[in-house]
């Protein structure tokens, strides 16, 4: 076969080194990033489901349909179910309002019980992983419930009319997602006891759900496409996102940036391979002549090309995958070393879409550089000086510019995303042409008034101007892609640290009674406890809207209009709050009828279409309370502080009986002061967070680790381009400095004015890149991760002094030979 002897020959005489090397690269870069981000995401979506217990949960005041069960069996999609319900738990002369669990075999379905012998147990050797769910006849309780009923493991509680043992301390449980729906400390116990405890009546409020999981991403969709429509208007399905906003948003952010990465290292690839394309286009043109010459027609020359090309293609994409299957392995095990966390396997698309992009790579990207020359003379043999038309740079842009599109959207799945890469590429490029353009014409004025090697350097510079314009936007491309990648990764990591610092509140106190609100401060200041602003609290609902009673389409719109909310006043507002419209207490001037004021938080107003000075009816344990809206006003849910829907002017709600709400940060050798507080105050309810803080910190860490290691994995990406772009001039930088060096150029002077070329031009880039970044920056936040849009100034400085300085020392490393090769050698070798 003509085309593989070709291809060995090629290969063996260098011709091919750099194009081929530049497709392993790519694809192992590509399959490295493609096969992680996959095992990331699908691990990662079974670490995030552990708080939920499930991929999905159905929810709802009755029990589920049996014939979901056969359907589910049928699919291949793993099941069970658990009950949740409020019910006083005694003990002796004590008693709680508990928040009780019964859990059915194989509960649960994604994640774990975390059980121990020891009352708020941290220490890792005092806890231990639950192998199954309580036996029949036991009880697994919070450790809060054992001061609270006066107990130790072995005592025996009622629930109803059954008693259980407390066998275990219960330190982390899943379905943990909704930590305020019930209040009370939790008690676990098996479903078979149920029945027994005559608790659960007609009319009682019980919250059932039924837990649905599978390995199979496919099955699963599948499963819930049918469920769907047979859910009635009392049951809803939950997964990640609508159950924990934060982390699916975190989640989704994450898996977003990683698509991103793999869409940048293709782009990368892409930009490598059309550069070592058109120089071996411009190196066979004396190959191509001679072939012509002998008679061969332009079909055949193109078939032989393409011959190579595809032979090319498959074997540096097969050995592409492997480096790539062998890198991401590396990675998964540097990841399970930290956090001992296990990826999954990885389905088949990574490795099939990987070795399909290795194919549409090299013919999008290297086959118009090629497919031209049998448009060579064969006089090209014997006038080496006749120019030969190879294709237009504009249209080897546009057939890149397809692949890139096509491999964006193969590669993210994500339309919009594709599209803001593809828009803010188009003008990143044409911004770059013009800014070069300029800058090399201002640039002759510099180089007039310069001596030495920085003479030379500009006078080179002027004398390729297309070449250096081709360059700088190599290399403006390359590097705005690294520095939005870089940027990008910071923000996140900064906007998820954020979300929960690590002084963050995580425990709630609730229900405390004004007569007991001083000794309980009293209490906190002793163990050096310092409490969030402690509000009074009033439950009520709100029933009418400028008079008129609200509606089912607005209590379906707004989930604040279908249950009780806590109420409170202030006198002053809390940090995190702002007014955004109206005014606050000390500036607010009552309306007609005298109506205390209230403050509205802003999204709630726009749900419920809420407006300054409407009227609002609350019904608070069947009393009425009429209030005119003050103001309107922002807050940080993230803050973990008591934050609240409606507040009240001072002393609006005083002749409502309100407790009290507060939250503390407690470190975790503090914990016993829960104990404490708990058995001189046993009526307050304390909400512990700190578990759930841990959970969600420790999947925000694995994205965040699992986000850096891919960037520096297109980080290999982004040397390999800016390689393939130095060496693309390396033959006519050769014959340059070989005559100067024949004409008693020193060494010095010759390789001073390479570098100081190269570091023109990485500094030109530079400049260019971070404005690049800028624009892509503002779509993908804009449009696509729906974060806030700020300027980076401090890359402003970065990126051209990055630039210049990595791009002269690639020139440095790849020149070098250049100087120290003997003159003779150098012009042999260059022509």
């Amino acid at each position: 076969m003509l085309a593989l002897q070709l291809l060995r020959r090629n290969w063996r005489s260098g011709e091919l080194k750099l194009l081929g090397l530049s497709l392993i690269l790519a694809v192992a870069v590509l399959s490295g990033i493609a096969i992680f981000t996959d095992r990331m995401e699908t691990t990662l979506v079974v670490q995030s489901n552990s708080v939920l217990g499930a991929d999905y949960v159905v929810r709802g005041s009755q029990p589920h349909n049996p014939d979901w069960e056969a359907e589910a069996r049928e699919q291949g999609v793993s099941y069970t179910q658990s009950v949740l319900f409020s019910s006083m738990v005694f003990a002796g002369d004590e008693m709680h309002l508990a928040s009780v669990k019964a859990v059915d075999k194989a509960y649960p379905l994604r994640g774990q019980f975390e059980i121990s012998q020891v009352p708020f147990a941290v220490d890792a050797s005092d806890i231990q992983i639950a192998k199954s769910i309580p036996a029949p006849g036991e009880a697994w309780v919070d450790s809060r419930l054992l001061p609270l009923l006066h107990i130790q493991l072995g005592d025996k509680v009622a629930v109803g009319e059954y008693e259980l043992r407390v066998t275990q301390v219960l330190i982390r449980e899943p379905d943990n997602a909704s930590p305020f729906s019930m209040m009370g400390a939790r008690l676990v116990m098996n479903m078979a006891d149920l029945p027994q405890t005559q608790v659960i009546q007609p009319g009682s409020r019980v919250d059932y759900q039924w837990l649905i999981a599978s390995d199979s991403a496919l099955e699963l969709e599948r499963f819930v496409s049918w469920l769907k429509p047979q859910l009635n208007k009392h049951q809803r399905l939950q997964d990640i996102d609508s159950a924990q906003g934060r982390l699916g948003r975190t989640l989704k952010t994450g898996k977003q940036f990683l698509l991103l990465a793999a869409v940048i290292a293709v782009l990368l690839a892409g930009v490598a391979i059309a550069i070592a394309a058109r120089q071996f286009a411009e190196r066979h043109t004396d190959q191509v002549a001679l072939m012509k010459s002998l008679g061969a027609s332009r079909t055949r020359v193109r078939s032989l090309y393409f011959g190579q090309l595809l032979l090319l293609a498959v074997i540096a994409s097969l050995i592409g995958l492997v480096l790539g299957e062998l890198l991401q392995r590396t990675v998964a095990a540097s990841l399970q070393q930290t956090y001992q966390l296990r990826l999954a396997a990885a389905s088949f698309y990574p490795y099939g879409l990987s070795f399909f992009s290795g194919l549409i790579c090299l013919v999008c990207f290297a086959l118009p550089a090629l497919w031209f020359l049998p448009g060579v003379p064969p006089l090209k043999i014997l006038r080496r000086e006749l120019a030969v038309n190879l294709p237009q740079l504009w249209l080897q842009g546009l057939i890149a510019l397809l692949a890139v599109i096509l491999l964006v959207v193969l590669f993210s799945r994500d339309m919009q995303l594709a599209l803001s890469i593809t828009g803010a590429l188009l003008g990143v490029v044409a911004t770059a042409l013009l800014a070069a353009w300029g800058l090399l014409s201002v640039s002759r004025r510099w180089g007039l008034g310069l001596g030495g090697f920085w003479r030379l350097a500009f006078a080179n510079l002027l004398r390729r101007r297309g070449q250096s314009l081709v360059l700088i936007l190599v290399f403006a491309v390359a590097i705005m892609l690294l520095f939005t990648l870089t940027i990008l990764r910071t923000s996140l990591i900064a906007e998820w640290r954020v979300q929960v610092p690590d002084d963050a509140p995580n425990h709630f106190l609730v229900n405390i009674p004004p007569e007991e609100l001083p000794a309980i401060q009293s209490l906190l200041a002793d163990r050096s406890v310092r409490p969030e602003p402690i509000y009074p609290m009033v439950r009520g609902r709100l029933t009418h809207i400028n008079g008129e009673e609200t509606t089912e389409e607005q209590r379906q719109i707004s989930n604040t209009l279908r249950r009780e909310l806590n109420l409170t006043w202030a006198d002053k507002l809390a940090d995190d709050n702002k007014v955004l419209q109206g005014h606050w207490w000390d500036q607010w001037q009552r309306g007609q009828g005298d109506l205390p004021g209230v403050s509205v938080e802003v999204k709630t107003a726009e749900e419920i279409g809420l407006k300054l000075g409407d009227h609002l009816r609350f019904s608070l344990g069947g009393l009425e309370l009429d209030a005119q809206i003050a103001s309107l006003r922002s807050l940080d849910w993230n803050s973990m502080r008591p934050n609240f829907f409606f507040i009240f002017e001072p002393g609006a709600l005083e002749g409502y009986s309100p407790t009290y709400i507060t939250s503390i940060y407690l470190p975790a050798q503090q914990k016993p002061v829960i104990n404490e507080l708990l058995r001189a105050h046993p009526t307050v309810l304390v909400i512990e967070l700190d578990r759930i803080i841990s959970q969600i910190r420790t999947i925000i860490d694995q994205v965040s680790d699992g986000v850096l290691l891919v960037l520096w994995l297109t980080l290999i990406g982004g040397c390999l381009v800016l390689l393939a772009a130095v060496m693309s001039s390396i033959e006519s930088r050769k014959q340059e400095a070989g005559l100067l060096r024949a004409l008693g150029s020193p060494r010095r002077l010759v390789l001073g004015s390479l570098v100081a070329e190269f570091a023109i031009l990485g500094t030109i880039a530079g400049a260019i890149a971070i404005l690049g970044s800028e624009i892509l920056l503002l779509s993908l936040q804009k449009f696509v991760l729906e974060t806030p849009i700020q300027p980076h100034y401090i890359y402003w400085l970065l990126s051209p002094l990055v630039g210049g300085v990595f791009v002269s020392l690639l020139g440095y490393l790849c020149c070098r030979p250049v100087v120290t090769t003997p003159p003779a050698v150098v012009l042999r070798e260059a022509t």
